[in-house]
């Protein structure tokens, strides 16, 4: 394997905004939806907002290591208002993130082990999982408590995750159907207490967005 040279979190943050958009691995789905973009109509505009007022004061909340936890139904914008803050991070404030679903992330952790500990080459960077842990200014978690592996340690690789991030003061932005409550029954209570302290809570309400919206269209 050809090693790729480990980069400082300032190495990420000045890299050009189409490489950083790019290095954040928005999925081909979610590419062009923004906080911009967000229909309000069909989606919780009170919501939106929030998150809108957030990505306004990033600098501020990267500084503090404030993130949001984004909870509520399924398909009601969650994760298009957690891409779309991730997105303005990037593209707007020079900072460096990236996307990760909970059940990718579990993934990835089963192919470092596989592989001595690094990522294998068509993750394209062995160093992945560590800036994700303790580097990146932004990482989106969509999906907690998703995972189709419900193990012992799927969810103790997500804990990890979060405390590391917890620990360095690194923004992180999950998106769940689980409330706070259900985060520490199933998580634990110090994961709760974690993210209740370093996160803005905001519950998405509506009807199913993506089927509005597409009937709408």
């Amino acid at each position: 394997m050809t090693m790729t040279e480990w980069h400082s979190n300032k190495y990420w943050q000045n890299r050009p905004v189409q490489e950083r958009v790019r290095n954040a691995r928005i999925p081909t789905r979610y590419e062009g939806k923004s906080l911009q973009n967000y229909d309000t109509k069909f989606g919780d505009a009170v919501a939106h907002d929030a998150v809108a007022l957030w990505s306004s004061r990033v600098s501020d909340n990267v500084k503090d290591g404030m993130g949001l936890l984004l909870y509520g139904p399924t398909g009601v914008g969650k994760t298009h208002l957690a891409q779309g803050a991730l997105l303005d991070a990037v593209t707007n404030h020079n900072r460096s993130g990236i996307f990760i679903s909970a059940d990718r992330y579990v993934d990835m952790i089963y192919d470092e082990m596989r592989n001595d500990g690094e990522l294998p080459e068509p993750y394209a960077d062995p160093y992945l999982l560590k800036y994700m842990r303790r580097v990146f200014d932004v990482v989106v978690i969509d999906g907690l408590g998703d995972e189709r592996a419900k193990t012992e340690f799927a969810k103790s690789s997500l804990i990890a995750l979060i405390n590391n991030r917890y620990e360095e003061k690194l923004v992180t932005i999950i998106t769940t159907m689980l409330s706070p409550k259900d985060i520490g029954k199933i998580y634990g209570s110090r994961t709760a207490s974690m993210i209740e302290e370093s996160m803005f809570f905001i519950y998405v309400e509506g009807s199913d967005y993506r089927m509005a919206s597409k009937h709408a269209g």
